[in-house]
């Protein structure tokens, strides 16, 4: 995420000064990729010029690298705004850079971030994203207009909503993921072949008409249906697969809630539906 965004931001215009990493051969990729001439494993090596810093680091690392930098003596604090990138964590995790002086928020990036995929592929993904922002007044105009360089948007993230907002990115990220992945393991016994990608024309469209119209009028299946009888030998054949039983009877039940928002099952499909993706083993 680091890289991408330093490289992003050097395309538009701006000039990196320092790029730190634990680890410097990854601090120098970096530095060579935006042309800047210092790279290190040391905060103290952070250009005296800076008038922005970055914390793309775990969200384990975040609190102890502000508090380091908080710390280091050459930097302006007063002309300083400083946001780290995660997704669950609030400003507040900057609070000692704040009270030195330096403006603080968080600036999350609503994409995926996975090893293997080649940073020009991860650049082009960035067109268009939304980046959640969160922070004073002051913070959330700079962060308004970080986002419009980058090509973004930007979606207001009040500071006691953080957390649930990471859970809607993890569902809507991470886990369709391993919903994918529990689609592949269905075909495992049936083929050599890599079996997601006959599920590929399906996913995507099923993506695009859940954006087109809303996941309820979207979904479609044996549930929406108020097929118990299909629901119940699916169940059956996943006896001896316990992970995708458990997982099938999870999201059967909220596809079950999202039908009933809809008013698409009668009373009886529901109450029956609910019985058999209730039911214990």
């Amino acid at each position: 995420m680091g890289t991408t965004l330093a490289v992003l931001l050097r395309r538009r215009g701006h000039v990196i000064s320092s790029v730190v990493s634990r680890h410097l051969a990854h601090a120098s990729r970096c530095a060579k990729l935006v042309r800047c001439s210092t790279s290190s494993t040391h905060l103290s090596d952070l250009s005296p010029d800076t008038n922005l810093v970055i914390i793309a680091t775990t969200d384990e690392a975040v609190r102890s690298v502000a508090e380091a930098t908080s710390r280091l003596r050459h930097l302006d604090f007063q002309h300083l705004l400083v946001l780290h990138t995660s997704g669950v964590l609030t400003s507040e995790e900057l609070q000692r850079l704040r009270a030195k002086g330096a403006t603080t928020l968080s600036f999350h990036p609503l994409q995926t971030f996975p090893r293997g995929i080649p940073l020009g592929t991860q650049i082009d993904s960035m067109e268009g994203i939304s980046y959640g922002i969160e922070g004073s007044p002051r913070a959330l105009r700079f962060a308004r207009v970080l986002a419009a360089e980058l090509g973004g948007k930007t979606i207001v993230i009040p500071k006691q909503e953080k957390i649930l907002y990471h859970v809607g990115a993890v569902i809507a990220s991470n886990y369709v993921v391993a919903l994918l992945g529990a689609a592949e393991e269905s075909l495992s016994s049936l083929t050599s072949s890599a079996g997601l990608r006959h599920f590929r024309k399906l996913a995507e469209t099923s993506v695009r008409n859940a954006f087109r119209l809303s996941p309820r009028e979207a979904l479609t299946g044996p549930v929406v249906r108020g097929s118990s009888q299909v629901v119940t030998r699916h169940l059956r054949v996943l006896r001896r697969k316990h992970d995708l039983r458990a997982l099938y009877k999870a999201v059967g039940l909220y596809a079950l809630e999202l039908s009933r928002k809809s008013r698409r099952l009668t009373k009886s499909q529901e109450r029956e539906l609910r019985r058999i993706l209730s039911k214990a083993g």
